[in-house]
């Protein structure tokens, strides 16, 4: 299962339709990275934006309660 909010899953589906030939004459490519500009040293310009999984971020050690432990928390 991949996230397509993640640039790094989505640039590598993008390479794979290159190699396999399903992105007709590179031309998904060719749109996205048309303006990419490499850093100097060949780093990143910007780290990958962080995003969040569902339920991170609110305590609870980014997973879901299940329904009894859920129950006992309200009471």
């Amino acid at each position: 299962i991949m996230n397509p909010v993640r640039p790094q899953e989505m640039e590598a589906v993008r390479g794979a339709n290159v190699l396999n030939g399903t992105d007709e004459n590179c031309t998904n490519w060719i749109r996205t990275y048309k303006d990419y500009k490499p850093a100097e040293g060949g780093q990143a310009i910007a780290a990958p934006t962080q995003v969040n999984a569902p339920g991170e971020g609110n305590g609870n050690g980014g997973r879901r309660r299940g329904g009894r432990e859920a129950r006992m928390a309200r009471g």
